[in-house]
């Protein structure tokens, strides 16, 4: 029965109680006042199961409703200006095609996406850069500290070391975040250095501004994500990648 319905029973009730009953002005008072508490908690009510509705639809796999989109669709056309702003990246510094790539180190998808970026810089060595930028998912508690060994480790010139290092063992940081430690002992970096720079403010700040990035360009926040000389290529094969970096060389 909806919460609506009991309201209208019990002020039906309490009518009929008036009408029968042999109610003092005292009692009456009381009676009105326990009246008010008790619409308050039903209204409480209500709004619960209104909220309880709306969960419970969406978990629904009969529910066909789809999801509002909230972020823009670029058509096959645009062009996004992302600033490389100290963002570290593999291959020649200035060759003609930029892959921005966000990532997040703690996310299946994006340790996938590495041997996509090792085959595009094998097979275009002096015309492709791939620029990394950092997006640490909230759902990943250890991959936003995982971001910041790997930066620095880069001020001791070991960023792509300890970026695969860390994405072969991904899984892992969930049970210890600190375990890029280990693959600092491992790479023979400086471990006091490496801990004065995981608490520089710097560093924190880039990750930042690398989400915001994201963030302002109205695309769907979903990474990995990618994009070639600011273009969204369509499909992740890396055929797809090909065509749009083939594309952009004939410029």
């Amino acid at each position: 029965m909806k919460i609506m319905s009991n309201k209208i029973l019990l002020g039906f009730i309490l009518i009929i109680s008036f009408l029968w009953s042999d109610t003092t002005e005292e009692q009456l008072r009381s009676i009105q006042k326990n009246q008010i508490e008790i619409m308050k908690r039903l209204e409480t009510l209500e709004k619960n199961q209104s909220y309880l509705n709306r969960e419970l639809s969406q978990l629904n796999p009969n529910n066909k409703t789809k999801p509002k989109e909230t972020a823009k669709k670029a058509s096959d056309n645009t062009v996004y200006d992302i600033a490389e702003d100290g963002s570290l990246y593999f291959g020649p510094k200035n060759a003609k095609v930029v892959i921005t790539e966000w990532t997040d180190f703690q996310w299946p998808y994006c340790q996938k996406s590495t041997s996509l970026v090792d085959d595009l810089l094998a097979s275009y060595p002096k015309d492709v850069k791939v620029v990394i930028k950092n997006y640490p998912l909230r759902s990943h508690k250890q991959a936003n500290k995982a971001a910041l060994y790997a930066l620095a480790a880069n001020r001791q010139g070991a960023y792509k070391e300890m970026y695969r290092l860390i994405f072969a063992n991904y899984r892992k940081l969930k049970e210890n975040e600190d375990l890029p430690l280990q693959f600092a002992n491992q790479l023979g970096l400086d471990i006091n250095q490496l801990k004065m720079d995981m608490e520089d403010p710097a560093l924190q700040d880039q990750i930042n501004h690398e989400k915001q990035q994201l963030i302002d360009t109205g695309m769907r926040r979903s990474v990995p994500k990618f994009l070639i000389n600011g273009r969204e290529p369509k499909g992740r094969s890396i055929q797809a990648f090909k065509d749009l970096i083939e594309e952009e060389l004939k410029k």
